[in-house]
């Protein structure tokens, strides 16, 4: 086996751990959004969202990769407010 068939396997592997692990945090997802419906809260929260990001930032520890990864968490973030969206209709 070569060095990109491993990496490929590798790769793999990780994205299995992140399927997991993206489902635990949309069923966490979806327990906000039923709190942010009962209590009238809007979806998108400024403030909530960069102390995330520079918590994420803070964990990075290549700094070469922290761009890609605070980008990446922009987007996980986007998701999870479109999901927030559908789930409380609309």
């Amino acid at each position: 086996m070569n060095q990109l068939e491993e990496a490929r396997i590798q790769i793999d592997e990780i994205d299995k751990a992140l399927v997991s692990l993206l489902e635990e945090r949309l069923t966490l997802v979806t327990k906000v959004a039923s709190y942010k419906k009962e209590h009238n809260l809007p979806i998108f929260d400024r403030n909530r969202e960069e102390a995330v990001l520079e918590k994420i930032s803070s964990y990075v520890k290549e700094k070469t990769y922290q761009e890609a990864i605070r980008l990446s968490f922009q987007d996980l973030m986007k998701r999870s407010k479109d999901f927030q969206k559908e789930y409380m209709g609309g």
